[in-house]
């Protein structure tokens, strides 16, 4: 019932144009080496009418360029979550209407109090629930015993060379994560709604 094809974003001429009813991005065209030039592509492949549903990873209204924590924050996300750039919001809303599509509605989801959220987005990386291999992993001192274990496990022989600093980025980006989230300037929910014209 389903067909799979491997192609980018940005070059679908695999799939003629007005294929599609419907089509939807999550945390991947934040990747995009030119936002709008995807979405021109995925404008192309759906129909008239067509809903195109998205979740950016984003800096938010509260990032100020002017501080350097700030910047220093959004360097770490960038490197450990392998992004060119990070977006504003309204850098993906002016990509969308430049490529042509109306936007019917974007929203920080990571800020939404109703619609079931009790707690911040970036809380599982703070504090325990649940069993004890997500706290290892979420919790930051597990964490930085992962980074401890890991060098002594390359001392020995038992990871390869090059472990320890894969996990020490894991965390760095971990914590960058949590005082990002924090801080507010950062989310990795903002969702969008827009549709192809007629």
């Amino acid at each position: 019932m389903v067909d799979y094809l491997a192609c980018s974003f940005m070059d679908m001429s695999v799939i003629e144009g007005n294929t599609f009813d419907r089509g939807y991005a999550i945390e991947s065209t934040c990747h995009a080496p030119d936002k709008q030039s995807a979405f021109e592509e995925i404008l192309r492949v759906l129909k008239p009418g067509a809903l195109f549903w998205g979740q950016e990873m984003c800096l938010t209204d509260k990032f100020d360029p002017n501080d350097s924590r700030h910047w220093d924050l959004k360097h770490d996300l960038k490197r450990g979550i392998a992004l060119k750039d990070i977006a504003t919001f309204g850098e993906v809303n002016q990509a969308l209407e430049a490529a042509g599509f109306h936007i019917i509605e974007g929203t920080d989801r990571g800020v939404s109090v109703g619609g079931g959220y009790s707690r911040p987005w970036y809380q599982p990386m703070v504090s325990r629930h649940g069993m004890l291999g997500k706290v290892l992993f979420r919790f930051p001192q597990g964490r930085r015993a992962l980074v401890a274990g890991s060098k002594l496990g390359e001392m020995v022989g038992l990871f390869p060379r090059g472990s320890a600093e894969v996990f020490r980025s894991l965390n760095q980006t971990a914590d960058a994560y949590v005082e990002a989230g924090r801080t507010g300037i950062f989310t990795p929910l903002y969702c969008f709604l827009a549709r192809k014209p007629h």
